[in-house]
């Protein structure tokens, strides 16, 4: 008895003892429950805003109340309780077991959240936090949400002290991968890094490297994951704004003014709609005229409270990278079936219904007024407490009469498209699933310590874990439903398309995105399916600076992002051959830039030759010039008995005619097709045929003098040799040109060379003489110089030596072209400096030809009776005659020369 009696005291005071000793203070939480064996636990944003009003602590803190119902967020919470119904009437789901489901308010605010998870692991008001006390209806299995990056942190934070799963229905911050920090974290929405690398792989696809960013101060951890994504492609950033979490009349119009002044024509927005809106509408309201794209995530990509007359215009063309659309039968019935009285008249859906029909419930609810069909399948208690939606003035609104059509409005004309929606119902399905693996034991239950199954009545949070995720099935669109090595979901998503037909806005399907598949495959976008709104006939370009074409390369601008360059033209001898280079890069020797500096082409050739006009006229006078000295030899042979001949040395003269024959044919060497042996013969030829003719016309002149002093009166000095001398002397003369240009070949020979500096774009085929040239060519004006100046003293001197005259003119005008020519070939580059070569051989070949035979030819042709021995003998008579007769013509050839 006694023990019986301290037994039954002891449970009689347990309420008290917990009630005075284990009493958590009063949590600021909204919630809904649904009783079950086992309880799934939701935190969704209800409402989009905590209110303003800060806490001034003069007085115990009161709850603000949350404002701006979110009827996106309500779809998300029948999506849960739809899924959790949904398993509980299914056939071998959930054997001997019922899922019960908790709802609970965020309020979009850590706080709420946190508040929340706290509510639920203590089991319900006035209870120790995590205690679990005897006498609960229900068990805590696992917590969906929340929707916010911030609250998800915070809720993994408490969820992962206690090894209870939490499984994130929205994107997660990238942190909640981090299984060290958050062990239990899972996520059915793929992860803010695929989606941010989703948005840059369609920046790129597009072509768009210019663009705004629109940031929820919320949405930092996304923001941050396209930030990083972005740095690493081509896109760069024309502005980056937070959106004020509070409508502030300033804050808003700066954020306006600034998307207004940017030059980007694509603005990429990660925030929800409530915080989006208020800019919109400052943008609509007052004249932007900017057309621009709008691209989005999730967060508003599908949102009805933004297809309005004022925006639905503004944001036509809107690009939305969102979830794959999901599929979950039934759903459409049961949420058209819905009524407040299905849910004891809770707050959250007499709240839904004020906000949907725009109508206000009377402060105390006739339940009988509630005659609708359909009573609700299972038994529901609420608990509501305080940090409960404010009531709306009854002045502004009708009565509700419980009796308005759902089927009539507007926010649920989408409710097939299942996206975050799809999120919550599959998240719920897996836990489910994993119920059911727990309680089949299947074999991966033997890897628990101790080889045993969880019992079913009585299973730790951890042990769900692990069954959770190993959990693998199929989704209702045949996706796959499992968790990655981080505890994610494979990311798969849809590009939709804002699109505006007969007054009516539409989500259009446009395309995909699977972040898992390889580069290239990756993304798939029908363009042609895609509408830009009238805003813009073809793909809207969005650019910082255009495209650097072929041919150019893009020099960054100092201090501004890299998408931001201007194009400069590339530099001479280099091109570019792709769009948007960095640099130029200089062209093979043998090839050029063409005139777009796009493309290497072969050098044009550089080479004088027989093949082109100035060639032809070069090589035609050089063979018609060899002629005249032909012409004068066989004239002095005929007549080689004649006085006039025998008197000028005929042997001499013979020689000069042929070596001026040779010197004519010289520039054929020139003009012929350069290599290794003609190099070397050219320059070889030429000089030592001059150099002959030089010597020859020394020799000529050394005799005169040396004549004339012999037979002075009481002169010593005697004709050396007899007539061959001045033979020999031409031959030794020309035998040390012969022995430089030996030396020149075996020291340094000439050779062929591809010249491609001189000349820009041209390659110059050419002889590469050397110092040896020079040599050849300063012994040749040596020879010059002397017999100048030897004849120009025995110009004068008396008898029928009077040929030094001729000889004097003929060398002024050979080193007058010589010396004229060594400073134009220095200048000339290419062919003309063979050409300006050949004029100097054909030049000073005439004048030699000219200046000494002409006389001799004058008189054996036209004054043959000149031509005897008294007057060759006649000094004065026959220079007297000679110049009467010839002044003129030689006048009229050479005036310079008087």
């Amino acid at each position: 008895m006694r023990s019986a009696a301290l037994i039954l005291f002891l449970v009689l005071s347990w309420p008290l003892s917990l009630k005075s000793e284990c009493v958590l203070q009063q949590q600021a939480v909204t919630g809904y429950i649904q009783e079950g064996d086992v309880l799934l636990g939701g935190i969704f944003p209800l409402h989009l805003s905590p209110g303003t009003q800060p806490e001034i602590f003069t007085r115990p803190p009161r709850s603000h109340s949350c404002q701006r119902f979110s009827f996106r967020s309500f779809r998300w919470i029948l999506a849960f309780l739809f899924a959790v119904e949904e398993a509980n009437r299914t056939p071998g789901m959930l054997p001997n077991l019922t899922l019960g489901a908790a709802v609970m308010d965020s309020c979009s605010e850590a706080k709420g959240a946190v508040g929340g998870t706290s509510w639920l692991l203590s089991g319900g008001p006035g209870r120790p936090m995590n205690y679990h006390c005897l006498g609960l209806p229900s068990r805590l299995t696992a917590v969906l949400g929340d929707a916010d990056g911030e609250a998800a942190i915070s809720v993994a934070n408490i969820l992962g002290l206690y090894n209870y799963p939490q499984i994130n229905y929205f994107a997660p911050p990238a942190s909640l991968s981090n299984r060290f920090f958050f062990p239990t974290s899972l996520s059915v929405a793929p992860t803010l890094s695929s989606q941010a690398k989703g948005i840059v792989r369609l920046l790129e696809e597009f072509g768009w490297s210019w663009v705004g960013v629109l940031s929820q101060a919320t949405s930092s951890a996304l923001s941050q994951s396209f930030l990083e994504e972005m740095e690493s492609s081509r896109v760069c950033l024309a502005f980056w704004e937070n959106l004020p979490s509070e409508s502030s009349t300033e804050d808003v119009r700066w954020v306006s003014t600034i998307i207004r002044q940017s030059t980007a024509h694509v603005v990429v927005v990660f925030s929800l709609e409530a915080y989006l809106n208020p800019v919109l509408l400052e943008l609509a309201y007052n004249g932007d005229t900017r057309d621009r794209i709008w691209l989005t995530t999730d967060a508003w990509s599908s949102s009805p409270s933004l297809v309005t007359s004022q925006l639905s215009k503004f944001l036509g063309g809107t690009l939305g990278l969102v979830l794959r659309n999901g599929a979950a039968p039934g759903f459409r019935e049961f949420v058209f079936g819905l009524h407040p009285s299905h849910f004891n008249n809770h707050t959250f859906f007499k709240e839904f219904w004020e906000e949907a029909f725009s109508c206000q419930w009377t402060r105390e609810m006739d339940n009988a007024s509630f005659s609708q069909t359909g009573a609700s399948k299972f038994s529901f208690s609420s608990s509501t407490f305080p940090f409960a939606p404010s009531p709306l003035p009854s002045s502004t609104k009708a009565l509700c009469t419980g009796r308005e059509d759902l089927g009539a409005l507007k926010i649920f004309s989408d409710i097939g498209d299942l996206r975050v929606t799809y999120n919550v119902y599959k998240a719920v399905t897996m836990v489910a699933k994993t119920l059911k693996d727990m309680a089949d034991c299947r074999q991966i239950g033997r890897a628990l310590v101790g080889n045993h199954c969880a019992d079913m009545a009585n299973f730790n949070p951890w042990q769900l874990f692990f069954y959770l995720r190993r959990v693998r099935l199929k989704g209702n669109i045949g996706d796959d439903l499992y968790f990655d090595s981080l505890g994610n979901a494979p990311a798969i998503y849809d590009i939709t398309n804002w699109q505006e037909l007969s007054g009516v806005t539409y989500w259009v399907r446009v395309g995909s995105y699977e972040s898992g598949a390889h580069l290239g495959q990756d993304l798939f976008i029908n363009h042609s399916a895609i509408h830009w709104g009238g805003k813009f006939s073809q793909i809207p370009i969005s650019v910082c600076s255009k495209e650097c074409p072929p041919g150019f390369w893009k020099a960054p601008r100092l201090g501004q992002p890299h998408c931001c360059f201007d194009c400069i033209p590339c530099a001479i001898g280099s091109i570019s051959n792709q769009t948007n280079a960095i640099d130029c890069f200089l062209c093979p020797e043998e090839k050029w830039p063409n005139s777009a500096h796009d493309q290497c082409i072969p050098r044009e050739v550089e080479l004088l030759s027989l093949s082109e006009r100035l060639g032809i006229s070069l090589g035609s006078t050089s063979i018609l010039g060899s002629f005249l000295p032909i012409f004068v030899l066989l004239l002095f042979i005929r007549n080689r008995e004649t006085p006039l001949v025998r008197a000028n040395n005929c042997t001499l003269s013979f020689i000069l005619l042929v070596a001026l024959t040779l010197s004519f044919l010289c520039p054929l060497l020139l003009l012929a097709p350069p290599g290794n042996q003609i190099c070397l013969i050219r320059q070889a030829a030429f000089g030592v045929l001059f150099t002959l003719c030089i010597s020859c016309l020394l020799a000529k002149t050394v005799i005169v003098v040396l004549a004339f002093r012999a037979n002075q009166p009481g002169g010593c000095l005697k004709i050396p040799m007899g007539p061959r001398w001045p033979i020999f002397f031409a031959v030794f003369c020309t035998t040390i040109q012969f022995a430089l240009c030996c030396s020149w070949f075996s020291v340094d020979p000439p050779f062929l060379e591809h010249d491609v500096k001189t000349q820009l774009g041209k390659v110059v085929i050419r002889c590469n003489y050397g110092l040896g040239f020079w040599v050849m060519l300063g012994y040749l004006g040596f020879l010059s110089t002397i017999c100048f100046l030897v004849a120009f003293l025995a110009r004068k001197l008396p008898g029928a030596f009077n040929e030094a005259t001729y000889i004097t003119f003929s060398m002024l005008v050979f080193l007058s072209v010589w010396i004229c020519f060594v400073p134009a070939y220095l200048s000339t580059q290419g062919k003309l400096g063979v050409a300006t070569e050949i004029f100097a051989i054909l030049s000073s070949s005439a004048g030699l030809l000219f200046c000494i035979f002409t006389p001799k030819v004058y008189i054996i042709l036209l004054k043959p009776q000149l031509n005897t021995r008294a007057m060759v003998s006649g000094q004065q008579r026959m220079e007297t005659t000679i110049n009467r007769s010839i002044e003129p013509q030689y006048r009229r050839r050479y005036p310079d020369r008087h």
